[in-house]
């Protein structure tokens, strides 16, 4: 079995934005737990943690920080230069 994807650096910059959200709306990791119904292991994980967070998560936390998913996952990714895809080789 493959080990599961993680982009670590990108993880980075949307806790990095979570938690500069919920700064400058005073809104604690237990408001956060309030909100979502999520234990507060699992909003530390999302907001604080390095492990990976579902979509369903991150939108969860989004709605409790009154925030826009958008104003979260704004930021550029880096693309790698892949091969051809398979369409070309015909």
């Amino acid at each position: 079995m493959a080990e599961q994807y993680i982009d670590k650096e990108s993880l980075t910059i949307i806790r990095e934005k979570l938690w500069a959200i919920a700064n400058a709306k005073s809104i604690t990791l237990e408001d956060i737990q309030d909100r979502t119904g999520f234990s507060y292991s699992q909003v530390y994980r999302i907001v604080r943690g390095d492990n990976n967070m579902s979509v369903s998560g991150l939108i969860a936390v989004c709605k409790a920080l009154e925030t826009q998913l958008v104003e979260v996952v704004a930021f550029k990714i880096k693309i790698p230069k892949f091969p051809p895809t398979r369409k070309n080789f015909r």
